[in-house]
């Protein structure tokens, strides 16, 4: 019997690599146990946990007052960032780094680790590389991020110079790993007064250095949006998802998107997107998840239907209260359903006007069900009998 590789299935159902992300950070939130991280602190753990899908370390990590925020603040004006091992440096995103400031370049990104100086000055001084090659950085290391997730022997000197110089970098990443001077290096950072974000104990690494400063981007980009279109966030919302019933016939709900797209041509949102509950898709948990990703945080979903039926009572709720399990730093409402309103019945008789020249309906063409993946009895009209609809009434309301 010839075995079928696992990727035939995964091409089968091909995603790109955006929704594979969203479903990660979707299994992180809905797998997370109960914290007390603020949104943007949160942004930086999931990345840390989406980097080494290791839920526990949610335990270790540290943020000193104000952390995110100068963060956010030396990734907008550019300021040179110091790593110490040139992992951190490849693994560093430039188109990241360039959405939030465009003058980011490789030579804002220094490592000296390698350089041939510090080699032979480590060989005649009998001192770590590490050690040397933050001394010599140490000219643009006053408001720079320094980023640690190999070397605790740079961290530690690098507190000297903090103690001893006056040094102020504008942050710290503190994430070396080991066994030897790594907790020393870290509890003598978080003790010294200037801005860091740390994991606490051994545990580190250059992937999570790299992890810090790309979720940075994402709240900087971010806060760089909010700032150049202020009127988006005077709803109270910064996304709107508009949430159809959905169909078998793949263009049903073309009148929907057309709204939505509308919608987001007015700017009044930072995110506009349209979904539904059953059906083709595309389904609510997935657009929600998305949104998230892209730095959704007051979400309104408005419910594209015209009447309060089953679905708007019960279904659509619980099925959100499910989605906010997930996603416990979004605000998410549920909004009214498109109801009466004047404005129904202008539309109502604009639609009369429209068909006064349709013909009868014993002349309509219609399409064969075999165009559509439609079950049979699906589009039959199923009523209650008169009787059983007045006593259902009856138990129902009384």
């Amino acid at each position: 019997m010839t075995r079928k590789p696992r990727i035939i299935e995964l091409l089968a159902d091909h995603q790109e690599g955006s929704d594979i992300e969203a479903r990660s950070f979707a299994t992180i939130d809905r797998e997370a146990p109960p914290h007390a991280f603020t949104p943007d602190q949160w942004e930086v753990v999931r990345r840390i946990i989406h980097t080494t899908a290791d839920l526990s370390l949610i335990e270790s990590v540290r943020f000193s007052d104000g952390a995110v925020a100068a963060g956010i603040e030396a990734l907008a004006t550019g300021r040179v960032i110091y790593v110490d091992s040139n992992m951190i440096r490849a693994g560093l995103s430039l188109a990241r780094l360039q959405t939030v400031n465009t003058d980011y370049a490789p030579d804002r990104i220094h490592c000296h680790i390698a350089d041939d100086e510090v080699a032979r000055a480590a060989g005649r001084e009998r001192l770590p590389r590490s050690v040397l090659a933050i001394r010599k950085a140490r000219h643009m290391l006053d408001g720079a991020i320094a980023v640690f997730g190999n070397a605790p022997t740079a961290l530690l000197e690098l507190n000297r110079m903090i103690i001893e110089e006056g040094l102020r970098p504008a942050l710290v990443i503190a994430a070396p790993v080991g066994f030897v001077h790594v907790q020393e290096s870290k509890d003598e950072l978080m003790d010294l007064g200037v801005p860091y974000i740390a994991l606490a104990g051994r545990r580190g690494g250059s992937p999570i250095g790299v992890s810090i400063i790309h979720a940075l981007c994402t709240l900087a980009a971010r806060s760089n949006a909010a700032r150049r279109n202020p009127e988006k966030t005077t709803r109270g919302y910064d996304t709107l998802i508009l949430l159809g019933h959905g169909s078998r016939v793949p263009d049903a709900g073309n009148s929907m998107i057309q709204v939505a797209d509308a919608l987001r041509e007015k700017g009044d949102f930072n995110m506009v997107q349209s979904c539904n509950m059953s059906r083709l898709g595309p389904h609510f948990d997935e657009i929600f998840d998305r949104c998230v990703m892209n730095g959704a945080r007051d979400v309104l979903v408005l419910p594209y239907f015209l009447h309060n039926g089953l679905h708007v009572k019960l279904d659509v709720p619980a099925m959100m209260q499910q989605a906010a399990i997930r996603h416990p730093h979004v605000r998410l409402v549920f909004g009214k359903t498109l109801g009466f309103d004047p404005l129904v019945v202008q539309l109502v008789e604009k639609r009369i006007a429209e068909s006064d020249a349709l013909d009868d309906v014993r002349h309509m063409s219609l399409p064969s069900e075999r165009e559509f993946p439609v079950p049979p009895g699906q589009c039959e009209f199923v009523a209650m009998d008169p009787e059983e609809a007045d006593r259902w009434k009856a138990e129902r309301f009384e």
